[in-house]
């Protein structure tokens, strides 16, 4: 028995973990990587370190952890200004664990109008990740704003660690069961793809993404995330509409479902309202692999100033 994805079941279905109430054994525990300016522009940010506050520095893996188990970006603004929406994700990366691609959506943050207004979030997600470990490794995490911002977001994120290997891996051999293994993310943006998509203004107008390329072996798709955020708000607005993942190397081509929606509303001082993040599932579906995956999404109503859209994928190897 290994750790498991314990803080959502609808992953932990996915990644064969049973939760079964043995889990009682193993222990669990949070770590935190204290706050960072992500700065003005959309580069790539360093996040500090284990205890290192504000400046970037290598996370060092607890002696005792032998997994990874999720990820918990979480980010806001020292200042919130009027027709600014925060767009940005968090990416790990470890050389002396040999990672593969994995980045994922912070919360995002809607725009409002006002000078004098409140700005509401969701609740930020654990992402899973399931790496084993086998502590002193050096891990770094970077946040990158995904639109260039008046004023800089500040990026946090906490750990999800376990003291024993995660299910379906075998630290002696160091190789994991059919079946499982760690996941992997990408997202259509500044570091994969070139940077969100702006949404058309027509109604039903398509916008298409840039794409990312999936490399081999063969993958598991276990969800598709997606977000809209606006740029300059209007009365009587909203953003809603149908986002379309396309590739010929998936099982079922194409996926559709429905953005969750930014709502309209009245009034020239309004609030930057909360603004969810889109699952497309839980999904369980196969992709050949090498493919360049690409989202589309469809405005249901005519806005006055596009917005932009981005696309996480989530997904395990799969040979």
């Amino acid at each position: 028995m290994g750790s498991q994805f314990i803080v959502d079941p609808k992953y932990a279905v996915l990644l064969r973990h049973p939760l079964n109430p043995d889990q009682a054994s193993i222990q669990y525990w949070v770590d935190n990587i204290a706050s960072v300016s992500l700065g003005t522009s959309t580069s790539k940010t360093k996040l500090a370190g284990q205890y290192v506050q504000g400046t970037g520095a290598n996370y060092i893996v607890p002696t005792a952890c032998r997994c990874i188990v999720g990820v918990r970006p979480k980010i806001y603004e020292t200042t919130p200004t009027a027709n600014q929406a925060v767009l940005a994700t968090c990416k790990v990366e470890s050389t002396d664990l040999k990672m593969g691609d994995y980045e994922v959506l912070a919360n995002p943050m809607d725009s409002g109008l006002g000078t004098a207004e409140i700005q509401y979030m969701d609740t930020a997600p654990w992402w899973p990740l399931m790496y084993p470990t086998y502590g002193g490794e050096q891990v770094q995490i970077y946040g990158t704003a995904q639109v260039a911002n008046t004023v800089a977001p500040l990026m946090a994120v906490d750990l999800l660690l376990a003291d024993t290997w995660p299910e379906g891996f075998n630290g002696s051999t160091m190789s994991w069961a059919s079946g499982y293994g760690p996941v992997q993310s990408k997202v259509v943006g500044i570091n994969y793809g070139g940077g969100p998509t702006a949404t058309g203004t027509a109604a039903g107008s398509v916008a298409t993404d840039g794409g990312i390329t999936i490399s081999t072996p063969k993958k598991r798709l276990i969800d598709v995330i997606a977000t809209v955020v606006g740029t300059t708000p209007a009365a009587s607005k909203p953003f809603g509409g149908m986002m379309q993942i396309i590739a010929g190397e998936l099982s079922v081509n194409p996926l559709r479902f429905a953005i969750e929606p930014i709502t309209g509303f009245l009034g020239t001082t309004t609030a930057g309202q909360k603004l969810p993040l889109t699952h497309a599932g839980p999904l369980n579906i196969s992709l050949r692999a090498p493919s360049n995956v690409k989202s589309s999404f469809t405005l249901d109503t005519a806005v006055t100033t596009a917005g932009n859209f981005a696309t996480q994928y989530m997904y395990l190897d799969n040979p």
